[in-house]
């Protein structure tokens, strides 16, 4: 077994290997890591006498989303809240299409217009700091997925003046997605999209997971699933305490330590981790069997450790919790 890879997953590829290694096809697994939309990926491939093509064409899609999608620098996304209005690629059309539908299933626990907020309480490179109450209810003004009108045919997108768009919780997801449809079109047999150990893909072999502590880095992980075929996705305080705002409130959302949501595709998931870590455990976990989807939460149910998962999970997923942690379904 691979060692695990730090982070709010650990990933443990039983199967895939590192490069180098052999697989049933007699072709060396090839794995690649770059710095692409502000973290690490971490994109592997099998089944390819030659993996350099579908590497090289996976990480273009993540870059082709990156370049539309960040808020990082002139992107089309930037130039869309910088003009309210305009005609928007289909990237992006889908993307914002995919994000409005989870807002309104979700009733805005997750929702894509709040830039706003983001941006002012230091989430977009400023300095990290707590809102006023009248600076929130300022801004929560200008925030709600009502406020943006989406025509699919001409593919025109108007935002409510003082609207802005914010995919940070979505378009890892997507860039996951085209990353696999890549491998795939290359002929791979088995390949992992890994975005920041908080957006995982894969397809073609199973992995194993395992939820790490929330509260301390450095402990024992709270369990482990397997997963094949899948989108993953976990959004947690730990990653960047205080980084996930309830759009309702302004205020950072408490209500679980982490979310984790296993999907068809990655920009389902991405952004239904976000919805659940908002919602907590009752709402939230409701809200992933409505859309066909699984995951858990973790949080400290009574004073004690608790797993608290969506009907089915243990035993679709090979679930397994750590001593002295309470699993509920």
């Amino acid at each position: 077994m691979a060692p695990a890879i730090p982070g709010i997953f650990a990933l443990a590829l039983e199967c895939m290997g590192l490069p180098g290694s052999g697989n049933s096809e007699g072709q060396p697994a090839a794995r690649e890591v770059r710095v692409l939309m502000g973290t690490t990926a971490d994109v592997q491939v099998g089944g390819l006498a030659d993996p350099a093509p579908a590497l090289d064409a996976a990480f273009a899609a993540l870059m082709r989303v990156d370049d539309t999608m960040s808020l990082w620098k002139e992107t089309e996304l930037t130039r869309l809240n910088d003009a309210g209005h305009g005609r928007v690629s289909s990237d992006l059309l889908g993307v914002l299409s995919h994000a409005l539908e989870v807002a309104r299933a979700s009733r805005g626990a997750f929702d894509p217009t709040v830039e706003p907020l983001v941006r002012a309480a230091g989430g977009l490179g400023g300095p990290r700091r707590r809102l006023s109450a009248p600076e929130r209810r300022a801004l929560i003004a200008r925030v709600g997925f009502c406020r943006v009108h989406v025509d699919l045919t001409t593919r025109e997108v108007t935002l409510v003046p003082g609207t802005r768009l914010d995919f940070g919780g979505i378009a890892k997801g997507y860039a996951a997605d085209l990353a696999l449809d890549a491998l795939r079109g290359a002929g791979a047999t088995r390949g992992l999209v890994d975005l920041g150990e908080s957006s995982i893909g894969t397809f073609g072999e199973e992995i194993v997971l395992e939820a790490r502590d929330p509260e301390r880095q450095a402990a024992p992980a709270w369990a482990s699933f397997r997963v094949r075929d899948a989108a993953v996705a976990t959004s947690g305080g730990d990653q960047r305490p205080g980084h996930i705002l309830d759009p309702g409130t302004g205020l950072s959302a408490r209500r679980v330590l982490a979310a984790t949501v296993v999907a068809r595709t990655g920009m389902e998931a991405d952004a239904l981790s976000t919805a659940v870590y908002v919602l907590g455990a009752e709402k939230g976990l409701r809200l992933l069997e409505q859309r066909g989807a699984a995951g858990f939460v973790l949080e400290r149910h009574g004073g004690q450790r608790a797993l608290r998962a969506t009907r089915g999970f243990t035993r679709a997923y090979g679930l397994i919790v750590a001593p002295g942690v309470q699993a509920l379904e």
